[in-house]
């Protein structure tokens, strides 16, 4: 079965990803434990990720994100975008939000990049799309 059927006029071949590390492209999937919230809201970003890197019948992607500081999110002020190859893919949950802008000001910026996971049931054809993050230290 093809993934993202609407999505796709024609099924597209697995290929690695061209700027991960072999690393990030064997990773334990056990490791990315930090939830992403948001997605549903994200989806065509998140599908367009899958499609450039033809990965629809693979089930995941290991790449990097992007933690962005949102200051000037009306919501949140502590507010932490997730962004992976300039897309928006969803948000810190608000619960974490106040440390993580700490940890991302501790370490020097308003941007930090960690290692993500993007999963989805390849034997769907409308998976939902999730994301987690391998934060070690945090």
């Amino acid at each position: 079965m093809k993934l993202f059927r609407n999505y796709f006029k024609k099924p597209v071949a697995v290929k690695p990803i061209q700027n991960a590390t072999t690393e990030q492209q064997e990773g334990n999937e056990e490791e990315y434990t930090f939830d992403v919230v948001g997605e549903s809201f994200q989806r065509d970003h998140l599908v367009q990720l899958i499609k450039k890197h033809n990965l629809t019948d693979s089930g995941e992607l290991y790449t990097t994100a992007t933690l962005k500081l949102e200051p000037e999110n009306a919501f949140d002020p502590t507010a932490v975008m997730v962004v992976i190859e300039e897309l928006q893919v969803g948000y810190i949950p608000k619960s974490f939000s106040p440390a993580m802008t700490d940890y991302i000001k501790a370490k020097g910026g308003k941007t930090l990049q960690v290692p993500a996971r993007v999963g989805w049931d390849k034997e769907s054809p409308q998976p939902l799309v999730g994301v987690r993050l391998k934060m070690k230290d945090f």
